[in-house]
């Protein structure tokens, strides 16, 4: 189980319980009055499958047995739905025209089911409307500015729910109080363009004489499930010395290109790698620093996890097969010959926008 998933499990423990305190509170609370909001609900025009204002309000009316829209009303309660370049993202905000005071909650979904994530949205609005409901007391219903704005009113198809008990407010406010990130992040389907720039450590086998560090820094493009990286790595320059005192330093430079696919939080690769090779005599008496190309290519696989919106930490593995093999000679005796398979494995953090 990974962080992502027990974020999504906490999130539905906390819906299931809110709901069923919901429920519970019908017997004690018949007399709370209804709490009446001028809402207001925008939808940016590149979404879709959204619901639409009406279909909103009847999510919400559902939920609270009412419909609570009352254009006029001091209370104000507006909703606006945008797309982002991982999903989706809600901002709800509220306010009294007498009290002056406003909140705003902000639902962030990696997903682009806006149906789904307008149906959570709306059990979230219909709790804090009954929060409002169950701290105030009741005020007088004002008349509509405009009645023939307002004939379109909402029926429910359930009866009247209660509003919380005392004892049930704090799983509320508890609720309302948090911004919940509703899915793993997935790559966006949508044809978008996402730009992308990083760097991390690495240890790779098979590129020197031992187990050696490198690190990379590298940028990326992304359309849809399919983008190109364009990177550098540098070897760590390490020493190998022979039981007499003489012996080497080694280090690699390496430009990358690589085209991948995305599936999710999963990413494939076909890698290839170009750049130098250079060694450095130490400890002989004339010492030489030979230098030589490389060239490597293999497959890398990736698992991504979304620290924030635009933060992501990756972790990957490689399998290069190298076409150039290096031989190095000490005192014209052979000392250690370059491998032709390889492996690197590292962790690279990456800001996406």
């Amino acid at each position: 189980m990974n962080l992502t998933s027990v974020m999504f499990d906490s999130w539905k423990l906390s819906t299931i319980v809110s709901f069923v305190c919901l429920s519970t509170a019908h017997t004690e609370a018949q007399t709370i009055a209804k709490q009446f909001v001028d809402l207001k609900y925008e939808v940016d025009p590149a979404l879709q499958g959204c619901p639409t204002a009406l279909d909103f309000r009847s999510i919400v009316a559902q939920e609270l047995g009412y419909d609570p829209h009352l254009a006029g009303s001091p209370t104000g309660l507006a909703i606006r739905v945008r797309a982002t370049e991982t999903g989706i993202v809600s901002i709800v905000k509220w306010g009294s025209a007498a009290d002056k005071k406003v909140g705003e909650r902000r639902f962030n979904a990696h997903t682009e089911d806006c149906h789904a994530m307008m149906t959570t949205v709306g059990f979230v609005v219909a709790v804090q409307i009954q929060l409002m409901a169950s701290e105030r007391t009741p005020e007088p219903i004002p008349q509509p500015a405009h009645p023939e704005a307002d004939t379109q009113s909402v029926t429910p198809p359930i009866p009247q729910r209660a509003q919380h008990s005392a004892g049930s407010e704090q799983a509320a406010v508890a609720l309302t109080m948090r911004s919940f990130d509703l899915h793993p992040p997935p790559v966006s389907k949508g044809a978008r363009w996402i730009t992308s720039v990083g760097a991390g450590p690495a240890i790779g086998v098979g590129l020197a004489p031992a187990t050696v560090g490198l690190g990379r820094l590298f940028g990326a493009v992304q359309h849809g499930w399919m983008g190109l990286e364009l990177g550098a790595e540098a070897s760590r320059a390490t020493t190998t010395r022979q039981g007499y005192g003489g012996g080497f330093r080694h280090q690699l430079l390496l430009g990358t290109l690589a085209g991948c696919a995305w599936q999710g939080p999963f990413s494939a690769c076909a890698l290839g790698k170009v750049g130098r090779i250079q060694v450095e005599g130490v400890g002989v008496d004339v010492p030489a620093s030979p230098k030589g190309p490389v060239a490597e290519a293999g497959p890398r696989v990736a698992y991504s996890l979304g620290l924030d919106q635009h933060v992501i930490l990756q972790g990957y593995a490689e399998a290069l097969c190298s076409f150039t093999s290096w031989t190095v000679y000490v005192n014209h005796v052979a000392v250690w010959t370059m491998p032709r398979l390889a492996t690197v494995a590292g962790i690279d953090l990456t800001a996406r926008f």
